[in-house]
């Protein structure tokens, strides 16, 4: 009686262990069915000094169809791209690219409506100013342009920028 048992309870624990193991592979999330892209890194200079905190854009060279992808250089000007999120690369194609660096401004001083000196009609703060040469903050006066090939990466890139 007690072999039976022993044999019952390794047979539940048999059951339990192989059905564990089929609900689990079915639990790795949605399948990522986005194009495929490779990674895309460099460095942004500008008349040789590496440039923090740049926007980089890569806009499809064809108008119809394909993904733009950005990024932003750190403290060496070294930046990575992202399609659909964070740095995840770029998909495969012809690129024409932009750089921008927009001046930084300070927080509003906009006082609250509760404060004496509140002003209903306060004067309109200017656009933030391009740090970078206006030419290279469009696709089509940058000259920049850049083709990532399906399944290799770019590591390498160099966006030296001048007056």
């Amino acid at each position: 009686m007690r072999n039976d048992v022993l044999n019952r309870m390794k047979q539940v624990t048999s059951y339990i262990a192989i059905s564990s193991i089929l609900l689990l592979q079915g639990c790795g999330g949605a399948e990522d069915t986005r194009p495929a892209r490779n990674v895309v890194s460099g460095v942004v200079t500008y008349n040789g000094t590496p440039v923090e905190e740049a926007i980089v854009v890569f806009r499809p060279a064809e108008q119809a169809g394909g993904q733009t992808a950005n990024g932003r250089t750190n403290a060496e000007g070294a930046f990575t791209m992202g399609t659909f999120e964070g740095t995840d690369g770029v998909v495969a194609g012809d690129y024409k690219v932009m750089i921008s660096k927009m001046e930084t401004t300070g927080s509003s001083d906009a006082l609250p409506e509760d404060d004496p000196n509140y002003d209903p009609n306060p004067k309109p703060e200017p656009p933030p100013k391009n740090l970078l040469p206006e030419k290279y903050a469009s696709v089509d006066t940058s000259g920049l342009t850049v083709s990532v090939k399906d399944g290799e990466d770019k590591k390498d890139l160099k966006f030296e920028l001048t007056d």
